[in-house]
């Protein structure tokens, strides 16, 4: 990965299944495709579908935001880059933008993840492994430079003006 950019995770066209009664692609379909970009982002961090099975260890979804900018219609080719915003020793802050080919955006998601430990007696907050641990930190000193998106933590107002 080049320093300073955004993690490329996943690539993907609007199929007729996502395309809603307007004409453009529903707003469910949006949350598909972010959360296949986690599970893309799980398979570059080492958490992919043979280390879950080896070590039982998983994430869950905390909260997630969708910001909407400008509607995909069917056929519509999308890429979706991540921006690792912060990380602890279980947790981490995700910032995903799904651009057009052109670069613009189309849609964005935050999201808050946590390691997870799957077991019989159910699942439970666990630490990262190490491999998973080291990524991480190599992703966000790797993007130590991108600027922060401005609507990153940010809840749902309305914007007024005046005051009123």
């Amino acid at each position: 990965m080049r320093r300073g950019l955004a993690l490329p995770v996943l690539e993907a066209t609007v199929v007729s299944e996502w395309v809603d009664y307007n004409g453009h692609m529903n707003d469910a379909a949006y949350a598909i495709v972010f959360s296949r970009s986690i599970d893309a982002l799980m398979d570059r961090v080492g958490l992919d579908a043979a280390a879950r099975k080896r070590t039982g260890q998983s994430l869950f979804t905390l909260q997630m935001m969708l910001h909407y900018f400008k509607e995909a219609k069917e056929g519509d080719a999308l890429a979706v880059t991540c921006h690792l915003l912060e990380h602890d020793d279980k947790r981490m802050r995700v910032w995903l933008d799904m651009t057009a080919p052109g670069g613009e955006s189309l849609a964005a998601s935050e999201q808050l993840l946590i390691s997870v430990a799957l077991g019989e007696a159910g699942s439970r907050a666990a630490p990262w492994g190490h491999e998973t641990k080291a990524a991480l930190d190599a992703l966000a000193k790797a993007q130590s430079g991108l600027a922060h998106p401005p609507a990153a933590g940010a809840g749902i107002a309305l914007k007024r003006k005046g005051g009123a």
